[in-house]
Protein backbone atom coordinates (compact mmCIF):
# COMPACT_ATOMS: atom_id res chain seq x y z
CA UNK A 1 0.00 0.00 0.00
CA UNK A 2 1.85 3.03 -1.01
CA UNK A 3 1.90 6.20 1.66
CA UNK A 4 -1.05 7.79 -0.15
CA UNK A 5 -3.41 5.65 0.70
CA UNK A 6 -1.68 4.97 4.50
CA UNK A 7 -2.25 9.15 4.98
CA UNK A 8 -6.05 8.45 3.65
CA UNK A 9 -6.75 5.51 6.39
CA UNK A 10 -4.94 7.22 9.26
CA UNK A 11 -6.61 10.83 8.51
CA UNK A 12 -10.36 8.93 8.49
CA UNK A 13 -9.19 6.80 11.75
CA UNK A 14 -8.37 10.51 13.28
CA UNK A 15 -11.71 11.61 12.11
CA UNK A 16 -13.52 9.07 13.77
CA UNK A 17 -11.31 9.18 16.75
CA UNK A 18 -12.55 12.84 17.46
CA UNK A 19 -16.26 11.78 16.38
CA UNK A 20 -16.51 9.05 18.90
CA UNK A 21 -14.73 11.07 21.26
CA UNK A 22 -17.17 14.24 20.95
CA UNK A 23 -20.38 11.89 20.20
CA UNK A 24 -20.07 9.40 21.87
CA UNK A 25 -17.25 8.41 24.52
CA UNK A 26 -17.09 12.06 25.70
CA UNK A 27 -14.98 12.23 28.67
CA UNK A 28 -16.85 14.47 30.92
CA UNK A 29 -20.28 12.37 30.10
CA UNK A 30 -18.13 9.24 31.46
CA UNK A 31 -16.39 11.06 34.45
CA UNK A 32 -20.10 12.15 35.67
CA UNK A 33 -21.29 8.28 35.57
CA UNK A 34 -18.12 7.13 37.24
CA UNK A 35 -18.86 7.06 41.14
CA UNK A 36 -14.89 6.93 41.71
CA UNK A 37 -12.41 9.25 40.08
CA UNK A 38 -11.24 8.95 36.92
CA UNK A 39 -7.56 8.35 37.38
CA UNK A 40 -8.89 5.46 39.93
CA UNK A 41 -11.15 3.86 37.22
CA UNK A 42 -7.89 4.34 34.85
CA UNK A 43 -5.99 1.95 37.08
CA UNK A 44 -8.71 -0.46 37.21
CA UNK A 45 -9.04 -1.02 33.92
CA UNK A 46 -5.47 -0.99 33.43
CA UNK A 47 -5.13 -3.97 35.78
CA UNK A 48 -8.14 -5.43 34.42
CA UNK A 49 -6.41 -5.97 31.45
CA UNK A 50 -2.80 -6.82 32.56
CA UNK A 51 -3.06 -8.40 35.82
CA UNK A 52 -1.08 -7.89 38.32
CA UNK A 53 1.48 -5.15 38.09
CA UNK A 54 4.10 -2.86 39.86
CA UNK A 55 3.10 0.28 40.88
CA UNK A 56 5.89 2.05 38.79
CA UNK A 57 4.35 -0.07 35.81
CA UNK A 58 1.12 1.27 36.14
CA UNK A 59 2.38 5.05 36.56
CA UNK A 60 4.52 4.37 33.60
CA UNK A 61 1.72 2.99 31.19
CA UNK A 62 -0.74 5.62 32.51
CA UNK A 63 1.65 8.51 32.74
CA UNK A 64 0.63 9.09 35.98
CA UNK A 65 3.33 10.65 38.07
CA UNK A 66 4.70 7.78 41.05
CA UNK A 67 3.87 10.55 43.64
CA UNK A 68 0.64 10.97 42.47
CA UNK A 69 -0.02 7.24 42.31
CA UNK A 70 0.61 6.50 46.03
CA UNK A 71 -2.88 8.25 46.89
CA UNK A 72 -4.87 6.77 44.33
CA UNK A 73 -3.54 3.04 45.60
CA UNK A 74 -4.03 3.79 49.01
CA UNK A 75 -7.48 5.09 47.81
CA UNK A 76 -8.21 2.06 46.04
CA UNK A 77 -6.98 -0.33 48.56
CA UNK A 78 -9.25 1.63 51.29
CA UNK A 79 -12.29 0.70 49.08
CA UNK A 80 -11.46 -2.32 48.61
CA UNK A 81 -10.82 -2.44 44.80
CA UNK A 82 -7.36 -3.77 45.14
CA UNK A 83 -5.00 -5.61 47.12
CA UNK A 84 -1.41 -5.19 47.46
CA UNK A 85 1.27 -7.43 47.98
CA UNK A 86 5.78 -8.15 47.93
CA UNK A 87 6.66 -10.12 44.88
CA UNK A 88 8.29 -13.05 44.78
CA UNK A 89 11.02 -12.47 43.23
CA UNK A 90 12.14 -9.29 44.33
CA UNK A 91 10.65 -8.62 47.74
CA UNK A 92 11.43 -4.69 47.25
CA UNK A 93 8.82 -4.38 44.57
CA UNK A 94 5.17 -4.35 45.62
CA UNK A 95 2.45 -5.67 43.00
CA UNK A 96 -1.37 -4.73 42.81
CA UNK A 97 -3.86 -6.70 41.84
CA UNK A 98 -7.84 -6.16 41.54
CA UNK A 99 -10.06 -7.37 43.86
CA UNK A 100 -13.46 -9.37 43.64
CA UNK A 101 -15.32 -6.48 44.48
CA UNK A 102 -13.24 -3.92 41.35
CA UNK A 103 -14.43 -6.73 39.30
CA UNK A 104 -17.88 -6.54 40.29
CA UNK A 105 -17.64 -2.80 40.00
CA UNK A 106 -15.80 -3.25 36.48
CA UNK A 107 -19.37 -5.33 35.52
CA UNK A 108 -21.49 -2.82 36.67
CA UNK A 109 -19.74 0.01 35.28
CA UNK A 110 -19.43 -1.58 31.91
CA UNK A 111 -23.67 -2.68 32.04
CA UNK A 112 -23.98 1.40 32.62
CA UNK A 113 -21.64 2.69 29.93
CA UNK A 114 -23.39 0.19 27.42
CA UNK A 115 -27.14 1.43 28.24
CA UNK A 116 -25.68 4.81 27.63
CA UNK A 117 -24.36 4.29 24.49
CA UNK A 118 -27.32 2.21 23.52
CA UNK A 119 -29.25 5.85 24.34
CA UNK A 120 -27.21 7.88 22.20
CA UNK A 121 -27.39 5.22 18.72
CA UNK A 122 -31.41 4.90 19.59
CA UNK A 123 -31.80 7.91 17.33
CA UNK A 124 -30.17 6.44 14.54
CA UNK A 125 -32.54 4.24 11.88
CA UNK A 126 -32.50 0.75 11.33
CA UNK A 127 -30.53 0.36 8.13
CA UNK A 128 -27.66 2.98 10.18
CA UNK A 129 -27.51 0.51 13.34
CA UNK A 130 -27.82 -2.30 11.08
CA UNK A 131 -24.48 -0.62 9.14
CA UNK A 132 -22.73 0.54 12.54
CA UNK A 133 -23.27 -2.61 13.65
CA UNK A 134 -21.08 -4.43 10.80
CA UNK A 135 -18.99 -1.74 10.95
CA UNK A 136 -18.12 -1.94 14.13
CA UNK A 137 -17.34 -5.79 14.40
CA UNK A 138 -15.21 -5.04 11.22
CA UNK A 139 -13.00 -2.10 12.42
CA UNK A 140 -13.05 -3.86 15.98
CA UNK A 141 -11.11 -7.44 14.27
CA UNK A 142 -9.06 -5.14 12.26
CA UNK A 143 -8.03 -3.04 14.99
CA UNK A 144 -7.42 -5.57 17.27
CA UNK A 145 -4.43 -7.08 15.26
CA UNK A 146 -2.08 -4.09 15.95
CA UNK A 147 0.54 -4.46 18.22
Amino acid sequence: MDNNQLNNISGNLYNLMLYLHSKIFHPNDISKLLPIPHSHFRVIIYLARTGTSSISEIAKKLTISKPNMTPIIDKLIDEGMISRYNDENDRRILRIELTDKAYDFIKEQEEIMKNNLAKRISSLTDEDLKSLGEHVVGITKIISKLE
